[in-house]
């Protein structure tokens, strides 16, 4: 081997040394001994996706499309997006409400306060009657009544128009009538028209409608206090269809609003182009819960911006919010109610009835369930005209209550305090009434009370549906807890006359007195307010001694709004929905 140069030479030397310094790679070995590693993945992982999508493509690219959509219709369907968007200021006024919705078809007779108020916004009534009880215009602007008070004439307004733009006529005020007393005279439906069906109606000229009526009835001008529906809409439409036709879900109306959007607990409606005057809010939103705990949560979070609910113990925490301004609502002409069933042998027995009404202390039942109302012991509201002070009206009284028991044949026993009768029969009542928070709490302190004064009470709450069917209309209960509005005139014959014991009447309690049925009648077929007074006096006081029912209370409701609405006219409300008569004042103040 030939002998290196010393220049050759100290380059190997240096090579020999680097190669010992710096780590020999193999290359199989790296390859076989690498590991994946996470840090390295994210670090590159614009790279990784693409290489990734088109390797799986277009699986992949079909997978992430659906994904996406399907988020976005989660995103659309939820309450948080709903309420969001039903926030607006100024264009958008949303309101809260615990209930449900039944029909917005105003010719079916009605106690639902959701659907009521949706009638008040989307429809327009003939007249309307004033916290006197006189008629004030409507859609008709004048009439006329005879001196005999049977005939009355009344002069239709031309100007009023439907929310799909076709015009107001006459004839959609005979329509109204005429299927109302068809809905309840052929088909049995419970209607405004019941008490129409033996009255002649008939169109004089295209603006003059006539009502005759077969004899004087001063309660005439409440009755015809009706929503008018359109012919044009509802003409082809079968009896037996109106109540399930859609029209019972997106009414068309003549009135302010009309309902673009209805579901189970939302109802969204937008301002009529043909009412006038124009309307400074363009859309109302009423949002509907199950109960008062989920109203709270929604108010909390600022979706609402008002609510109305029961004004108890439960409205409290409408108090943290100094932005909103409270109005408590007494409704002088509904009553809370306990009816005896009559029909029962139970309570054929009037000293039965009067001893339980005089143990029912009914000032600690609406202290202790923290209810507000006003307490009341008679039929006819206090500030009314007809209102008698000479009854005897039973009030809490423990002792004249035993000294009643004792004559039906209960005595406290001597042990335990419960009434019993001499076999050791103890008095237990069952009480039937509607569901919902305010009832159960009601109810429960009912059944404390009278648990202190010696009955047992057995409570059987119902749906509204099950209240319905099962109870009202097969008069299937024992006490019925219920709520009634009452006319403003103080006309009675309905919830007191025998003849109307039936469903869909509202003689609950079955009560029977001949004596009675002639004062009724007599006072409803008198125009002189004066003689309608002498039979109501006579005809409270028999009532209050025959004791079919025990009268509780009149409720009051709460009506929170923003500070920034303004405009709302709470003067003149007799009933509930009597609140957005004035909602073409309402505006947000910028």
């Amino acid at each position: 081997m030939p002998k290196l140069k010393k220049r050759d030479q100290e380059v190997v030397s240096m090579r020999e040394a680097f190669t010992k310094v710096s780590p020999r790679v193999d290359v199989k070995s790296d390859k076989k001994s690498r590991r994946f590693s996470i840090r390295d993945f994210l670090w590159n992982y614009p790279d990784n996706l693409v290489t990734f999508f088109k390797i799986t493509s277009p699986l992949s690219i079909i997978v992430v499309f659906a994904f996406l959509g399907f988020g976005l219709f989660v995103l659309l369907r939820s309450d948080m997006f709903l309420e969001s968007i039903t926030s607006k200021k100024y264009t958008q006024y949303v309101e809260g409400r615990v209930g449900a919705i039944s029909t917005f078809n105003p010719l079916f007779s009605n106690q639902n306060d959701v659907d009521k108020a949706i009638q008040e916004l989307v429809f327009e009534k003939l007249v309307y009657i004033d916290i006197d009880g006189q008629m004030t215009p409507g859609i008709a602007t004048s009439w006329e009544i005879s001196k005999d008070g049977k005939v009355y004439q009344f002069d239709i307004s031309l100007d009023h128009m439907w929310s799909d733009g076709e015009s107001l006529v006459v004839e959609d005020v005979l329509f109204t009538f005429e299927t109302a007393k068809k809905l309840f005279s052929d088909q049995g439906y419970d209607t405004i028209g019941s008490a129409l069906v033996d009255v002649e109606i008939e169109v004089v000229d295209e603006d003059t409608i006539k009502f005759v009526l077969p004899q004087t009835n001063a309660t005439f001008p409440e009755i015809v206090s009706m929503y008018i529906v359109p012919k044009h809409i509802l003409k082809d439409v079968g009896l037996s269809d109106m109540p399930f036709n859609i029209f019972s879900r997106s009414p068309i109306g003549s009135g302010p609003y009309r309902v673009y959007r209805s579901e189970p607990n939302l109802v969204y409606l937008h301002s009529s182009d043909y009412f006038t005057p124009q309307l400074t809010i363009p859309e109302i939103v009423i949002r509907l819960y199950s109960d008062v705990s989920k109203l709270e949560s929604a108010f909390r979070n600022g979706v609402l911006d008002g609510i109305v609910l029961s004004f108890d113990s439960s409205s409290e925490f409408t108090k943290e919010y100094p932005s909103y301004v409270s109005h408590v609502i007494d409704l002088p002409y509904r009553e809370r109610i306990l009816f005896f069933n009559l029909r029962k042998d139970k309570f054929q027995n009037e000293e039965l009835r009067r001893g339980i009404s005089c143990l029912i202390d009914k000032e600690s039942l609406l202290n202790n369930s923290g209810i507000s109302g006003n307490v009341i012991s008679g039929p006819i509201y206090s500030e009314n005209w007809a209102y008698s002070s000479d009854a005897d009206y039973l009030v809490y009284d423990s002792e004249k209550a035993l000294a009643s028991l004792k004559n039906a044949g209960y005595t406290p026993n001597s042990q335990n305090g419960y009434l019993q009768t001499e076999d050791g029969k103890l008095l237990t009542l069952t009480i039937s009434f509607l569901n919902n928070e305010t009832n159960i709490r009601l109810m429960n302190t009912l059944k404390e009370l009278l648990d202190g004064e010696g009955i047992i009470l057995n409570l059987e709450p119902f749906t509204y549906s099950q209240l319905t069917k099962e109870i009202l209309a097969t008069r299937n209960f024992e006490v019925l807890m219920y709520e009634i509005e009452m006319s403003i005139d103080p006309d009675q014959y309905n919830l007191w006359h025998s003849l109307q014991k039936e469903y869909p009447n509202l003689n609950l309690s079955g009560y029977e007195y001949d004596r009675v049925d002639i004062l009724l009648e007599e006072a409803r077929g008198q125009l002189d307010q004066k003689d309608r007074k002498e039979d109501y006096v006579l005809f409270q006081k028999y009532l209050v001694e025959d004791a079919p029912a025990v009268f509780l209370f009149r409720p009051s409701y709460l009506y929170l709004v923003s500070d920034a609405l303004e405009g709302i006219d709470f003067g003149n409300v007799v009933r509930l929905e009597d609140v957005y008569r004035s909602v073409h004042l309402w505006e947000f103040a910028k």
